[in-house]
């Protein structure tokens, strides 16, 4: 009787995790996959060559981030997009402008692949009055669309499978 009970909390817990979105994730953390910038410029969109057709992004987010998150969007530890529409809309209001400075807070990261290649992996921050994107090349950069890209955000549903490999290919 014990070890029946042993098992079934240890098979509600795998449950559970799996469900409640911590995925265990394979990947480096050294990946930096992000567009060259020219040194003119100050609004990018690092998906403007990037084929939204049989593309997936994930949304990696710290439990810090959680209680910054805009309303509707889940709480999860990782939230994914395969919708190619969606993806399109992502993509068309990826808009930044590089401020130069830096936010030391930028944990949280988005990891886009299309065609099973990483095209775009860079930190992000989503809270409801403020997202952007940090990254080695341009430093902090602000969403121009906000409120765009905040809808758009919240269609990423929660992933829902015990492990998560992003290694690139």
């Amino acid at each position: 009787m014990k070890k029946f009970l042993v098992l079934i909390v240890l098979l509600l817990t795998i449950l559970w995790l799996c469900i409640g979105g911590f995925p265990k994730l394979a990947h480096r953390t050294t990946v930096m996959c992000f567009p060259v910038v020219q040194a003119d410029e100050t609004v990018i969109n690092p998906l403007k060559d990037v084929d939204m057709n049989d593309a997936k992004a994930f949304l990696i987010l710290t439990l810090d981030d959680w209680s910054e998150l805009p309303e509707g969007m889940p709480a999860r530890r990782v939230l994914v997009c395969t919708d190619e529409e969606v993806l399109q809309q992502l993509k068309d209001n990826f808009s930044f402008e590089i401020s130069g400075g830096d936010m030391s807070t930028a944990e949280s990261e988005l990891w886009v692949y299309s065609h099973d290649t990483l095209e775009l992996m860079t930190n992000i921050v989503i809270e409801q009055n403020r997202i952007g994107i940090q990254n080695e090349l341009t430093g902090w950069a602000e969403a121009v669309n906000q409120e765009q890209l905040c809808r758009l955000f919240t269609q990423f549903k929660p992933y829902r499978w015990p492990r998560l490999d992003l290694r690139p290919n």
